[in-house]
């Protein structure tokens, strides 16, 4: 199993390398080397490797870019944005901040995907007019989404809060005590990838590009923005009358079923319908090219997660007589390190399972690590292969940018990772 594991390792950096040097789409590299590590190194047969793309992951990106289409091609978000940059004319180093906070604040209420949906493309906007780096726009807005996604009432809050329940039985009231302090440390880890990615990217030196006053929107520019607004207060109504009203049982219904990407789709639809533009050019400015490079990947990584690899470090980690402190950082690394192959969710459940055992074993309390599994898992969620990296990489419309965004979301991940380690290290 360990040989499996270093030939996937080794077929991932290959393919990444075969696709920069041959100007190849590393996801049709990707596809091909999911086929041949599946069927002659893991046995798997055609037909299973097949239900190993990404489904969720293409159908959200392609639901939401193509009904983002509309707004770019009739100039609606865009009119937005250079309003929002004329309106910040004697502040644009402020810009950054804005992103980041608001992000926090409709994350933290509970919109969960609807958050990266609604602000990444508005981000990548801004960042085409300001020349504000696409990196630290999108790094603003995904930390402060991450920050917010551990509220009590947000999905990964609420999760991690009912998965340490589940699993150790510890009670409401400590389980919220666990999740408050992950909240915490992600919002100190969040807080400083921000202020470097602000510094790095010279964020304070924004400047506002010499713009007159913008016109008023057009008539369909006017009815785009209205279904835009119908779109996010979809998506943030559920939540918010969930928690506001927790003893009226249609609204919690109603948040369990309500789904981003048919949502897209339904306002893709009543946007053709009102004639906002045309469907052959908006179906034409849909990043294929990106779509098939993340989803191939992710096809990729997927094979690699049937090595077993999870496994092996769940047993290492039970087994080994090592330092709490040791063992925190391990968890962080291998959370973190793992979300790059297969979902959070799947992470936190495999890694959660050990907590009680190591608590004991180590006499550390439970939710220091569960709080290194949950934030060190969110770490890498900037990645290019997760769903909002993903986005950010689809918003950006020129093919070179895109590219050097798409290589600079690979890095970035681990960079996130290490602030964490060290702040473990650090006893934070």
């Amino acid at each position: 199993m360990p040989d499996t594991v270093f030939i996937c390792a080794a077929a991932i950096i290959a393919v990444i390398l075969l696709g920069y040097f041959t100007g190849t789409n590393i996801g049709l590299w990707a596809i091909a080397a999911s086929y041949i590590l599946g069927v002659f190194v893991l046995e798997i047969k055609p037909r299973d490797i097949v239900t190993l793309w990404p489904i969720k992951i293409f159908m959200m990106l392609f639901s939401v870019t193509f009904f983002y289409g509309y707004s770019v091609l009739n100039g609606s978000l865009e009119k937005l944005s250079l309003k929002v940059v004329y309106a910040s004319r004697k502040k644009p180093w402020f810009i950054a901040i804005a992103l980041f906070a608001i992000a926090i604040l409709i994350s933290g209420i509970g919109a969960g995907d609807g958050a990266t949906v609604m602000l990444i493309p508005i981000a990548v906007s801004i960042a085409k007019i300001t020349n504000m780096h696409y990196l630290l726009a999108s790094v603003s807005v995904i930390s402060g989404i991450s920050i917010g996604g551990f509220s009590p009432i947000s999905t990964i809050g609420i999760f991690i809060r009912e998965l340490a329940d589940q699993i150790g039985g510890y009670g409401p009231d400590i389980v919220n005590a666990y999740g408050n302090r992950a909240m915490f440390q992600a919002a100190l880890l969040f807080s400083l990838v921000f202020i470097l990615s602000y510094i790095i990217f010279k964020g304070y030196k924004v400047k506002s590009p010499a713009l007159e006053k913008p016109g008023t929107y057009s008539v369909k520019q006017v009815k785009t923005l209205i279904v835009i607004g119908i779109f996010i207060f979809v998506l943030l109504a559920p939540p918010l009358l969930e928690a506001l009203f927790t003893y009226i049982p249609f609204f919690s219904r109603l948040n369990d079923n309500i789904y981003l990407t048919f949502i897209a789709f339904i306002s893709s639809i009543l946007a053709r319908l009102l004639k906002l533009g045309n469907e052959k050019e908006v179906f034409a400015r849909v990043p294929w090219h990106a779509l098939t490079t993340i989803c191939g990947m992710g096809m990729l990584i997927a094979v690699a997660g049937k090595t077993g690899v999870i496994e092996i470090m769940s047993n290492y980690l039970s087994d080994s007589s090592l330092s709490g402190v040791t063992v925190q950082v391990l968890l962080s690394f291998f959370s973190g390190v793992m979300s790059l192959f297969v979902s959070g969710f799947v992470v936190n459940t495999t890694f959660f399972a050990l907590v009680p055992g190591l608590a004991t074993g180590l006499t550390f309390s439970p939710g220091l690590f569960f709080s290194a599994i949950a934030v060190g898992s969110i770490a890498t969620s900037v990645s290019p292969f997760s769903g909002s990296g993903g986005l950010v990489v689809a918003c950006v419309d020129h093919e070179e940018k895109r590219a050097k965004i798409f290589n600079s979301l690979l890095i970035w991940p681990f960079i996130n990772l290490l602030i964490y380690i060290g702040m473990i290290l650090m006893g934070i």
